[in-house]
């Protein structure tokens, strides 16, 4: 082989590796304010474990670049202190402006995966209740179920608020790709909720005394033993609960044993409010009202936050499940009904078989 030849082999991969090296970058330009300041990045998971520092110039303009193969979700600490949420992807090249249109005041341009996010969380600002902005997000993880943004949706929605909704966080997780289902955020999630539900798992419910909404009896926990009872509590205010308490007639029809009750606690200051609501919503089962709401007793004893919020005891009066899921759940608690008639039966026949045993007394 002439020297010629191996000169220009050696050429090209020079010429390779340094294409492949561009190809592993993610390089994002902006302007951070009219004078020299400071910007932090960090991971928003284990991906990317240290923080940088960023000095812009005396414009205020900076260039960052970090080496990648994979995504990378990051946070961007801004000067004016807002924090804005960047997908580092290989071989993109994005620029940030701002955008006094967006809750952050910031815009990030360049990426498959930053335009998902944006254009989610764009949506998410303009739904106008609770419900809207749920199914947004349930239609977005249908339709992106191994998206990275879901584990941001996932964090700033619902698992990072000050009272997290552990039914809906394990519900919408068990609707994601199985890939993601396995990120080690969520995997660390889950163990959190089962951790937090282990501790009064299996342990006696509270005792209490209401009186129904009809005012004409009177329940206590004592009324509904031997009897699997579902326990949700709920408001008359909250959208999320009125549209979840009708679905309680469906999980009914799906549970077949006699021994199964409901109860519907109201957490909800105004009882008149709470009476019109069960009345015109014809919400079935026990319905009952805390009026010291959030502050009762038995709303702090299982450190109720979002609504509703339900727990399976079963007829030895034991929390047997959290988090209840009423539109998903009933074949689930029809199964443990099942199984407890058919152990009632079995040690009915055992006890009628001894007593056939027994030798009869003579006189």
């Amino acid at each position: 082989m002439s020297r010629r030849v191996l000169t220009y082999l050696m050429l090209l991969l020079v010429i390779a590796s340094c294409g492949n090296g561009e190809s592993m970058h993610y390089t994002i330009k902006g302007k951070a304010g009219e004078d020299s300041c400071k910007i932090l990045i960090f991971g928003l998971d284990g991906r990317f474990e240290r923080v940088d520092s960023i000095i812009t110039n005396g414009h205020g303009r900076f260039t960052y670049s970090i080496e990648t193969d994979t995504v990378i979700p990051l946070a961007m600490l801004m000067p004016d202190n807002s924090m804005v949420t960047l997908y580092a992807e290989p071989g993109v090249k994005a620029k940030i402006s701002r955008d006094t249109i967006r809750q952050h005041g910031w815009s990030v341009t360049g990426g498959a995966t930053q335009s998902l996010h944006d254009s989610i969380f764009t949506l998410l600002e303009e739904c106008r209740n609770d419900k809207q902005r749920l199914d947004s997000i349930e239609s977005f993880i249908k339709r992106h179920p191994v998206s990275d943004v879901n584990i941001e949706i996932l964090r700033r929605c619902f698992i990072e608020k000050p009272a997290p909704d552990n039914s809906q966080i394990r519900s919408l997780i068990s609707k994601l790709g199985g890939i993601l289902q396995d990120h080690e955020y969520l995997v660390t999630t889950n163990k959190s909720i089962e951790k937090k539900n282990s501790n009064t798992l299996h342990r006696l419910f509270p005792s209490f005394t209401y009186t129904t909404a009809d005012s004409c009896k009177e329940v206590t926990l004592s009324t509904f033993n031997k009897k699997f009872l579902l326990v949700t509590f709920w408001a008359p205010w909250d959208e999320r609960s009125i549209g979840e308490m009708g679905k309680l007639r469906q999980l009914r029809d799906s549970v077949k044993s006699k021994n199964f009750e409901i109860l519907n606690i109201a957490l909800e200051y105004d009882t008149a409010a709470w009476k019109k609501r069960v009345e015109g919503d014809s919400i079935i089962g026990n319905n009952v009202c805390e009026t010291e709401a959030f502050s009762s007793e038995i709303a702090n004893k299982f450190n109720i936050g979002a609504l509703p919020y339900s727990i399976l005891v079963n007829p030895y009066q034991r929390i047997v499940r959290f988090d209840i899921r009423l539109g998903e759940d009933g074949s689930l608690i029809d199964s443990l009904a099942t199984k407890y008639d058919k152990e009632q039966e079995m040690r009915k026949k055992e006890k009628e078989k001894k007593e056939k045993r027994k030798p009869s007394k003579r006189k």
